[in-house]
């Protein structure tokens, strides 16, 4: 990778139905993946959102995820992280 990333195929994947859907995120017609962990298991299928333009950040009915990870929405201060939930409120 041209910024010293790493590359790896995922089996797991059906490439036939395998597409971008955001910065950091993808889908084929059986899971979510987050760039930095693969399958996202605990994300909804049906319901997770995210854009091209938003960076690493995504929602689903139960949460909202930055890389993939959940966001405890309690307890965060950070200014860009409160901007894209707002952003994601109104995907």
């Amino acid at each position: 990778m041209l910024g010293g990333g790493s590359f790896s195929i995922d089996t797991k994947v059906d490439y036939k139905t395998f597409k971008v859907i955001g910065d950091t995120y993808s889908k084929d017609k059986n899971h979510i993946y987050a760039d930095r962990m693969g399958i996202m298991e605990d994300a909804d299928y049906k319901t997770f959102r995210t854009k091209i333009g938003i960076g690493p950040y995504a929602k689903d009915k139960n949460a909202y995820y930055y890389w993939g990870q959940k966001i405890d929405t309690a307890n965060y201060d950070d200014e860009y992280t409160k901007k894209a939930i707002k952003k994601l409120k109104d995907l």
